[in-house]
């Protein structure tokens, strides 16, 4: 019968740091194989001590790695041995076969065996997390304390007490790659992350954003605190969620656990795990999303002191999936950015699910224009599915005089108030631009909002 975790046991040991013993074994038996072939005869004497010796060399060289292959120390064993089990899975099965699936890509652990160390000593390690509404917790009920993010880093703080372990939630409903890249530096980066995990798999999935997905992780992974990545793969109900995500993390050797392999692969079924809504996870969906990632915390954790660590080096810039041209975003709000030109806009507080709430809004269809230096522009704006007559606010964005798109403030297909962007500008060089918006001949509405000038310099 096929042992599984529900989280309330102790799972199967699982390893991923073994290659290098049967490697070096392999070898081993390979020059004992070519000693033997250069001797001839096992008759002639000095050969056959010759092959004994190394015989024995190998053995007793072999005894001494089992004996010293647990003689690293990095973490007490005391720690190891009473870490906390895998998230409760509130009764869901979860075999071995299911989590081996999940596993999509075990990446290079270094970075996180750090941060457990870290741990293990007693200092201060934080954990971020950021992506769309899953990572904020929707369907999760409470939503703080329920959702994947919170029961995962309950896992850190059950196994290290000593530790202080800081929690970040940069979860926003509805946004994608694009707006994390500009998101991260202000709501991640600023918080010395030493562990970030990364979900936008199911937004990327209609936008396919594979640039800013592809410079998200690299900005991650290159910001001062050199923090461990893991990319999180979630996915639909109908199975979509952006598949571009899986060479990027593979280039990165980025841990991935796919979530989405056991929805897609007919393992778990989504009335198990999902809302309604065939987007969201319920209770149950989000203690497995955080099972599978304590699971694999506990298998790193498990076999750590087996190895000295293999370091990580980030991959050149010119071995990227794509151009990586949005790394060092960020985003302009009004409280340290001006805008050159205002008429009917007002510079202050707006609403906003961002960290900085300050922007600048209309109620009588307004203009305004900002000078930018910059290589990538993108608009931040609110658009609500609510008052058309209020909200329909169409605005034609310029850019060096000249037109690029129209945005508007109301989409009847839409869902409630959220933010929206749109990309106007991607050029490989900075230089200094101005972008202006004027209100389009079609406009019904009068009030608008800008949360925020997206910009790579």
């Amino acid at each position: 019968m096929k042992k599984t975790n529900t989280g309330s046991e102790k799972p199967l040991k699982r390893t991923f740091h073994k290659s290098f013993r049967l490697v070096r074994t392999t070898a081993l038996m390979t020059c004992l194989t070519l000693s033997l072939a250069a001797c001839g005869s096992k008759e002639d004497k000095s050969c056959s001590d010759s092959t004994t010796g190394s015989a024995n060399t190998a053995a007793v060289n072999e005894d001494t790695t089992e004996a010293n292959k647990s003689s690293f120390s990095r973490v007490s064993q005391d720690i190891i041995d009473n870490m906390a089990p895998a998230t409760d899975t509130e009764g869901l099965t979860v075999t071995d076969e299911m989590y081996e699936k999940a596993i999509f890509n075990s990446g290079n652990t270094a970075r996180l065996e750090a941060c457990m160390e870290k741990a293990a000593r007693g200092e201060s390690v934080t954990i971020a997390y950021i992506g769309g509404s899953i990572t904020n917790g929707s369907n999760a009920s409470p939503q703080a304390s329920k959702c994947y993010a919170a029961l995962s880093t309950k896992w850190w703080e059950d196994t290290f007490p000593n530790a202080e372990i800081k929690y970040v939630n940069a979860g926003i409903g509805g946004t994608d790659s694009w707006l994390g890249v500009h998101r991260a530096s202000e709501e991640v980066i600023s918080e010395a992350p030493d562990l970030v995990i990364v979900e936008f798999s199911v937004n990327d999935y209609q936008t396919l954003n594979k640039e800013t997905y592809d410079s998200l992780i690299r900005y991650l992974l290159t910001s001062d605190s050199e923090p461990a990545v893991i990319s999180l793969m979630l996915a639909q109900k109908n199975g979509g969620y952006a598949k571009e995500h899986a060479p990027i993390a593979f280039k990165y050797k980025v841990p991935m656990i796919s979530y989405s392999a056991l929805l897609t692969g007919g393992l778990v079924p989504w009335d198990k795990v999902g809302a309604t809504d065939g987007v969201h996870p319920v209770n149950s969906g989000h203690s497995l999303i955080a099972n599978l990632l304590t699971t694999y915390y506990r298998s790193v954790l498990e076999n750590i002191n087996d190895h000295e660590s293999e370091g990580y080096m980030v991959p050149d810039i010119s071995q990227s999936q794509t151009r990586c041209r949005y790394l060092n975003s960020s985003i302009l709000y009004s409280d340290s950015f001006t805008a050159d030109e205002m008429t009917g806009f007002t510079a202050g507080k707006v609403w906003s699910p961002l960290t900085n709430t300050n922007g600048w809004s209309t109620t009588s269809s307004g203009t305004i224009s900002f000078t930018v230096n910059a290589k990538e522009i993108g608009i931040i704006f609110m658009q609500t599915n609510k008052e058309p007559d209020k909200n329909d606010t169409r605005y034609d964005v310029y850019v060096d005089d000249e037109f690029v798109c129209t945005i508007k403030g109301y989409e009847s297909a839409t869902w409630g108030q959220h933010l929206e962007y749109a990309s106007v500008l991607l050029v490989d060089d900075s230089a200094t631009h101005t972008v202006s918006l004027k209100p389009n001949s079609d406009s019904i509405g009068s009030e608008f909002t800008i949360m925020g000038i997206g910009i790579t310099e």
